[in-house]
């Protein structure tokens, strides 16, 4: 508070520089708002409006320092309440985008964006598509950049969701055979062409899903998964390891400790480790 202070009496000290100092504010406040709110109805409405406040401010400021007119000044600050508030209402829905689109953000990605949404989208639809055994290939971004593989693909920029997943591996859509990237909680890319392993351990089970799937995690720290077209099982890669026949708990418990980087999955109970499902180990 006391650097805020000392930074007000210096802009103060500075005398005519004030008012200059006050209009780029809001100029920066307006313009930042009307970028987030670019490409809605409102839009037109509402540079137009930011022109408007802009003359009206600078002008009635200009003559309230100037001309000493406190009238004018009194009225100001009667006014810019009412006018703030009837411009919120009449500007609802471009508020509402404008937040949406400051929240998606890059800056804020990773504080609003909710890791286990993700998880629980992910596992879903994993789930309906080893029931109708639909091969799909899903490659998580990490601390590592996956853009030379993006870049290879079809730019999408979407959301997690199951129907565009469920849309985008469907057997015969353009993108089906190709990988699915995922970035900052996005759907980053699809028909994205992976490095495929030369890993001669994975044995004749693994196809070219698979291979792919091996190959970006020994160059990457991507986490990547696979659902088999053949049999519908799905496994989960990463350090070049594969974990295969996860059921949906399995699935979920690997994705939330491989997405939050501990890379190593919680515990399991005393029946899993009878089964052999505790994890130690990996097929290959």
């Amino acid at each position: 508070m006391n650097e805020f202070n000392a930074i007000w009496t210096a802009v103060e000290a500075i005398g005519p520089w004030r008012v200059l100092f006050e209009i780029s504010v809001i100029y920066l406040l307006i313009y930042g708002f009307i970028v987030f709110c670019e490409g809605t109805r409102g839009a037109g409405v509402l540079k137009g409006l930011a022109l408007s406040v802009i003359i009206a401010v600078v002008g009635t400021r200009l003559a309230v320092t100037y001309l000493n007119l406190e009238r004018i000044g009194f009225l100001l600050t009667v006014i810019t309440p009412a006018a703030f508030t009837a411009i919120i209402v009449i500007l609802q829905p471009e508020l509402r985008r404008g937040l949406v689109r400051l929240s998606q953000a890059p800056i804020f990605g990773e504080l609003v964006r909710d890791e286990q949404e993700l998880v629980v989208v992910l596992v879903r639809s994993c789930q309906m598509l080893s029931k109708a055994k639909i091969g799909a290939l899903f490659a998580i971004e990490r601390d590592q950049t996956l853009n030379p593989w993006v870049d290879r693909g079809t730019i999408l920029d979407a959301e997690v969701s199951s129907e565009i997943i469920n849309s985008i591996f469907y057997p015969g859509t353009a993108l089906h055979d190709g990988a699915v990237v995922i970035q900052k909680g996005r759907i980053a890319a699809a028909g994205c062409l992976l490095p495929l392993s030369e890993n001669e351990q994975l044995g004749s089970w693994a196809g070219t899903r698979h291979r792919a799937a091996v190959g970006l995690t020994e160059e990457s720290d991507a986490v990547t998964i696979v659902v088999s077209e053949e049999t519908g099982s799905v496994s989960i890669c990463v350090r070049g390891e594969v974990f295969r026949d996860l059921d949906r708990e399995e699935l979920a418990e690997r994705l939330r400790s491989y997405y939050t980087k501990t890379d190593e999955p919680e515990k399991t109970g005393p029946l899993q480790s009878l089964l052999g499902l505790d994890g130690k180990g990996s097929d290959s």
